[in-house]
């Protein structure tokens, strides 16, 4: 018997043939989350009305996952487009990785120079408690970006002490450490990452370190919460933006401070101040800097001021303003200010388990594209108690990121003169629950954009640069369902399955860089499994296939062992060695073995 087929067998047999997953292990059943990006007047009444999930601390905790990429990667309807260890781009039902806003804590991440660094974000995989998804338009909460999806890290309050580290494949090395502390009603958390690989092929090594601390006190009825973060990523960057062997060093850095109600306050007015600083040192040639290099800096400073109130303990409105400034300070791109302001109103009515409605409308200015107006409306309705029914449709836009604008090097070249995105998205939903800890769901959605962004270079001209442009339009069709089974055998299981058409007017003769590249279908097998007293086994498996590429199937595993004072884990990634393409277009990742070791202090 071959390895791999050893490790199926012990995986299999793991999960068919012992003790079930403890209670507190069981996923929570869709009616009773709260996700917050998914409404700013009443988060617990809005979700049942949206397509969402929410990957919490256990589920974190049993992932293989070394970064927020390799998190939602495996969420449903997501794709995860890591381009190494250290760099990814994200994508949800098909959209391009520029139309999924990234928030943190509420707080917009998503970069105006380039979405290829949404992900370049200054939290510790320790101290995220949940990543919330949203699948569907959000630009009537969120404006632009928010096309396809929202994904918001949520940041945890009150871990206690711990220290990570791993050591695997590739000279992959990990290092965390976090502490939370009080002192005179101030609650402290902080947490650094430390992390450095050769890659998994040549020019793909790469070294990070982030370090952030959270700050966290009582005050005037609700909490005020401050933090301040920092991080740095070294790595190879080769054929990422092009057929040069490239090196790249980011910096990000990010600081907040906001005052939030409890959620049953019935009058709540919340301000929130942030600033975020992204900086970039590109070079083309990794041997020859002087050949080309690029250094530029961005910067987003702004705030927000949300009003909630209780009309009835069944309606509920929110309202507000938000204003923020964008700079740009590059040598290639120019120096660049803009500035964008937003009023936004919500309405939500109605009773979980009963039917429930939303009805929301904002109207973004952005200064170098005018106004833009982004209505939504949601409902669900549960005709009987473990059935419930949902639609909803929305109208959302993506302005150009500076680089598609005024970027030039000699791959890749944008224009100045391109037209913002527009898109008008309507879905239906079914979720039932036949039996305790067991959820079925089934939705179909349409999405139909106007002036699609995509870079484009001629067929049979490899040596041809990357040129921008608009799309006339596309639409995206697509078909998802799911299964959940809290206990089935003593296994936790979850089966999904994704399909996806796209139909646009890409001009004949041309290939897509990123924006008609998406997955169209995928079908995945989840797994979670107490083995014995303390020993836990968990698989994910996919199937899946890119447009105009062959399917691929890839597995990853983890295997832990509680102790007294921590425990220990080996992580197997893509175990069946699938040989696929990733976003760039060359191999992706082949099978890796990771061995950590966790100590918990006192919680």
């Amino acid at each position: 018997m071959t390895p791999r087929n050893t490790f199926f067998a012990v995986l299999t047999a793991s999960l068919m043939g012992a003790p079930g997953l403890r209670a507190q292990q069981r996923g929570v059943p869709l009616d009773t989350l709260r996700v917050s990006a998914a409404s700013r007047a009443a988060a617990e009444v809005a979700t049942g009305t949206r397509a969402v999930e929410v990957i919490d601390a256990g589920d974190i905790r049993r992932s293989p996952a070394r970064t927020v990429a390799d998190l939602v990667q495996w969420a449903f309807g997501v794709d995860g487009m890591p381009r190494s260890g250290a760099a990814a781009d994200v994508a949800v039902r098909g959209s391009s990785f520029e139309q999924v806003l990234v928030l943190v804590d509420g707080i917009r991440a998503s970069d105006a120079q380039t979405g290829h660094f949404d992900l370049d974000l200054a939290v510790p995989l320790d101290q995220i408690d949940r990543i919330e998804i949203v699948r569907g338009p959000g630009s009537a909460l969120h404006g632009a970006d928010a096309m396809a999806g929202v994904i918001q890290i949520v940041t945890r309050r009150g871990r206690g002490s711990a220290a990570r580290l791993e050591a695997g494949s590739f000279g992959t090395t990990n290092l965390s450490l976090s502490h939370t502390g009080n002192a005179r009603g101030v609650h402290a958390d902080i947490a650094a990452d430390l992390q450095r690989s050769d890659g998994h092929r040549a020019g793909t090594d790469y070294e990070s370190g982030i370090v952030r601390a959270a700050l966290s006190a009582p005050t005037g009825g609700g909490t005020l919460a401050g933090d301040a973060a920092f991080a740095a990523r070294n790595f190879g960057a080769d054929r990422f933006y092009g057929p040069f062997p490239s090196y790249e060093k980011t910096r990000t850095a990010t600081a907040s401070l906001a005052w939030r109600a409890v959620p049953t306050t019935r009058l709540a007015i919340e301000p929130a101040l942030s600033l975020r600083r992204h900086d970039d040192h590109f070079i083309l040639r990794r041997e020859n800097p002087a050949a080309y290099e690029n250094e530029h800096w961005t910067l987003q400073a702004g705030g927000e001021l949300i009003a909630r109130y209780a009309l009835t303990p069944l309606v509920r409105v929110a309202g507000g303003v938000e204003a923020y400034r964008d700079l740009l300070r590059s040598p290639r791109l120019g120096d660049r200010a803009e500035s964008r302001g937003a009023l936004l109103a919500e309405l939500v009515a109605g009773r979980v388990g009963a039917a429930t409605g939303t009805a929301g409308l904002r109207i973004d200015r952005h200064e170098a594209f005018g106004a833009f107006w982004s209505p939504s409306l949601a409902a669900a309705w549960w005709p009987l108690r473990p059935l419930r029914v949902r639609g909803s449709v929305g109208r959302a836009f993506r302005t150009p990121t500076w680089t598609e604008r005024y970027y030039k090097d000699p791959a890749n070249i944008g224009d100045p003169g391109l037209a913002p995105e527009r898109a008008w998205s309507g879905e239906v939903g079914l979720d039932a629950y036949p039996a305790s800890g067991v959820r079925i769901g089934a939705a179909g959605f349409l999405r139909a954009a106007e002036d699609l962004i995509d870079w484009a270079k001629p067929v049979g001209e490899p040596t041809s640069p990357w040129r921008t442009r608009n799309v006339e339009d596309a639409t995206y069709q697509g078909l998802e369902a799911e299964l959940r089974v809290d206990d089935l055998l003593g296994t936790r299981w979850v089966a999904r399955g994704s399909w996806l058409s796209l139909d646009s007017s890409e001009a004949p003769g041309f290939k897509s860089k990123y924006a008609l590249r998406p997955l169209v279908d995928v079908v995945s097998l989840a797994a979670d499994r107490v083995v014995l007293r303390g020993l836990t086994v968990g698989g994910r498996a996919q199937r899946a296939r890119r447009v105009g590429e062959k399917p691929y199937t890839r597995l990853d595993a983890r295997a832990g062992y509680q102790l007294p004072v921590g425990r220990v884990y080996v992580d197997l990634q893509n175990a069946t060695a699938a040989q696929y393409l990733d976003i760039i277009g060359v191999n992706a990742a082949g099978r890796s073995l990771l061995v950590g070791v966790e100590w918990t202090g006192r919680r």
